[in-house]
């Protein structure tokens, strides 16, 4: 079963590849527009001890990594079922995770295609020097794609529609990342919307990965590190529950 699994990993990685100018030119250029822009409007600001262009910079690529990972499957899986593909899943001999799991390493494969060619154009241009905490960055990173992979997954099988996909990522996902300090240090939010910035999830994403690249983190960093683990662990089990709901055969 594992081997299916692999297979079925396989096949989704192709299947990007072939849309492979979509998946890295449209985020180069999201991510080249908002340096350009803040490069501008910023100029010297630091906070803390963190330049403000490098602080937006790692937001910014963990805006990508966000997106890459959940729009990945979620696509695939609303296509799936639009032209009928969907029934080879469901006769499969692989459990119902390891098809979740297989669409979450596929999408965290993209994030990370799409954050590494991201980096290789842009880093010559932004005040870092080095990264902080090197192995936190490769968990960080590990997690957020795996994370928002399978809520792609638990989304792609749940919705009807890429009307749905529409509403989710437009007014769900993006509010909530633009309001998950990618551009502003959500501790310096008059009270209370500091606090309840921190019950945005994706807030603790970014300063999970904004900590482990700079060092700098909004509160305490350990608290981002066991909420980013913690919810993994929840997206998972609803994740299976739902694609073992989708995938019986009535």
């Amino acid at each position: 079963m594992m081997t299916g699994m692999w297979a079925l990993y396989a096949r989704e990685v192709k299947r990007f590849q072939k849309i492979f100018l979509d998946t890295v030119f449209s985020p180069l250029v999201t991510i080249g527009l908002y340096l350009s822009v803040f490069g501008v409007v910023a100029g010297d600001r630091v906070i803390g001890n963190l330049p403000y262009l490098a602080f937006v910079y790692v937001g910014l690529l963990s805006m990508m990594l966000i997106n890459s990972s959940f729009s990945n499957p979620s696509f695939a899986l609303i296509i799936a079922k639009n032209v009928g593909s969907i029934i080879d899943l469901q006769l499969v001999p692989i459990r119902n995770w390891q098809i979740g799991i297989a669409y979450a390493l596929a999408a965290l494969a993209r994030g990370i295609i799409t954050l590494s060619i991201a980096v290789v154009v842009t880093i010559w241009f932004i005040p870092l020097h080095g990264i902080a905490h090197p192995f936190l960055l490769i968990l960080a990173i590990g997690l957020t794609g795996i994370e928002f992979g399978m809520l792609g997954v638990t989304f792609g099988f749940w919705a009807k529609n890429f009307e749905s996909l529409t509403f989710m990522t437009t007014f769900v996902m993006q509010p909530m990342i633009f309001l998950a300090g990618v551009f502003y240090p959500v501790a310096t939010l008059p009270h209370p919307w500091g606090i309840v910035s921190q019950f945005n999830p994706i807030h603790h994403n970014i300063n999970f990965i904004r900590y482990a690249v700079t060092g700098y983190s909004d509160g305490t960093p350990w608290i981002s590190i066991i909420v980013v683990g913690g919810l993994t662990l929840v997206i998972f089990a609803v994740m299976n529950f739902v694609t073992r709901r989708n995938l019986q055969i009535s």
